[in-house]
């Protein structure tokens, strides 16, 4: 099972974040960002939390603009007090600058990144203690692709944003149960058997077959319109969705669709103008992975 990290962190740091994410990834862990960065909204701490009970630990990139973020101690208090209450969720500090550490994160493990030239071994003490193996080539190894940081950072630029449950990250239901999904989301099943969601900005089909989701659409409503004669880039809609880039396949492309398979859960994923004049729409399945 994959490890799962939350980088807590403040904007300004997100050059040496998207690094220290895409050189995490070489080794197979899952890193989710800071979304209260993105978006800020009513609903903060409740974000916050989804993002925290979905990993299995919070790395706290500490600088002089980090230990002043409002919205990074937010997220350290809501992971000192699930790590004291359940156990099962550890917060590593990671110190970017030389600054005061917060009170309760002294005498916890760091790892030092205020030194350029000390990053490999900074790198390594951190891979080690998530309980992997360090991979020394892949500091070796020019990164060619984008991140999940470029996606998020072209869904901004084009006017988009991450959302947030329960349409972060849609590949998440395939599988479940259509019943259990239905009481999990208070949404109800309808006729046909499937549950559909719907706000401003997104409208989602959870497709089942029998008692299980097989399929997930997505539009993307601020996308709209868009046109199947006209290329577009499909990693605004990646980003907001919080879906990485670099964990995908890129199968094929026509002018309205780009196909991509996620390996590692053995999904298809689909970005595609439907209809002209509609909205740019993501697809989820696994039945036609590998196809």
């Amino acid at each position: 099972m994959s490890i799962g990290v939350f980088l807590s962190h403040n904007s300004n740091d997100k050059p040496f974040v998207r690094k220290l994410a895409r050189d995490l990834e070489s080794h197979g862990v899952n890193c989710w960002i800071d979304e209260a960065e993105i978006k800020i909204g009513d609903s903060l701490v409740e974000k916050i939390r989804e993002g925290i009970d979905s990993v299995d630990y919070v790395a706290v990139v500490l600088s002089h603009d980090s230990i002043n973020s409002p919205w990074v101690q937010r997220e350290i208090d809501v992971s000192i007090n699930k790590e004291i209450l359940n156990k099962d969720i550890k917060v590593l500090p990671l110190l970017l600058e030389k600054c005061e550490l917060p009170g309760f994160l002294l005498g916890k493990f760091y790892a030092d990144f205020t030194n350029v030239e000390n990053y490999p071994e900074a790198l390594k003490r951190l891979i080690q203690s998530l309980g992997l193996v360090f991979n020394s080539a892949v500091l070796n190894k020019e990164y060619k692709g984008d991140t999940l940081f470029d996606a998020i950072d072209k869904a901004e630029s084009a006017g988009l944003f991450v959302y947030s449950a329960p349409y972060h990250r849609p590949f998440q239901y395939l599988g479940m149960r259509i019943d259990e999904l239905s009481k999990k989301l208070n949404v109800p099943v309808n006729e046909g058997g499937n549950i559909v969601l719907d706000n401003e900005n997104c409208h989602m089909i959870l497709w089942a077959e029998g008692n299980f989701v097989t399929f997930v659409d997505v539009d993307l409503k601020q996308t709209a319109p868009q046109y199947m004669h006209l290329e577009f880039d499909p990693l605004p809609a990646l980003g907001c969705l919080s879906i990485n880039p670099a964990e995908l396949e890129f199968v094929r492309n026509s002018t309205h669709c780009h196909t991509y398979y996620d390996h590692k859960k053995a999904l298809k994923i689909t970005v595609m103008c439907q209809d002209n004049g509609s909205p740019l729409n993501v697809g989820f399945g696994t039945k036609y992975y590998g196809e």
